[in-house]
């Protein structure tokens, strides 16, 4: 068969290529870098959400303290501030862990993007 082409004029038509002997080739969309720096990007959120958190329990724990206390030093708290700061992190936990089960999960995924093909094809099997 002879496709012609105004341009370049008549050639013959390119033969088909087994799937066995094509190159293997990754989406057009996949690029390590960009998965990466998502990841990178989702662990910074993920420490910025426990930082919140800290800081909201540490906030509760000093209300307990008033002037006199030093929350900055944790070396000086007592036991009475401990069980006030554990308390108010189990207490508001529904405002943060479903953020950061979410992002956990999301980086699961894009880590198994990552693995060579030769390790999430024998998984499959």
């Amino acid at each position: 068969m002879t496709h012609i082409r105004p341009d370049l004029g008549a050639r013959r038509a390119s033969q088909a290529v087994s799937a066995a002997m094509a190159p293997l080739r990754l989406p057009l969309c996949f690029d390590p870098a960009r998965v990466q720096a998502a990841i990178t990007a989702k662990r910074a959120d993920i420490a910025a959400i426990e930082n919140e958190w800290v800081a909201d329990s540490e906030r509760a724990a000093g209300r307990g303290v008033g002037g006199s206390g030093r929350l900055a030093t944790r070396e000086t708290w007592d036991r009475a501030t401990w069980g006030r700061y554990l308390d108010a992190a189990a207490a508001c936990q529904h405002q943060y862990l479903p953020r950061l089960r979410k992002l956990y999960s999301e980086i699961a995924r894009l880590e198994q993007l990552q693995m060579p093909l030769s390790t999430t094809a024998g998984r499959a099997a």
